[in-house]
């Protein structure tokens, strides 16, 4: 018999898919294909330098 956490646990699994499925369906640019012109800037973005949260942090404040 599953517990009352695991019913609980699984409606919000539940609920967390149905919400990803939603926001994929009524996303208006799913399916379309990406330019050449976006698919350089999204490989330009990639190969800048990232900066973790804790550098941030240590940076201001």
């Amino acid at each position: 018999m599953p517990s009352i956490i695991s019913k609980r646990l699984t409606k919000e699994i539940k609920a967390f898919i149905i919400q990803t499925v939603y926001q994929v369906l009524n996303d208006p640019d799913f399916g379309l294909e990406l330019t050449e012109k976006a698919k350089k800037r999204l490989h330009r973005a990639f190969k800048q330098k990232t900066i973790s949260f804790s550098e941030i942090k240590k940076k201001h404040y």
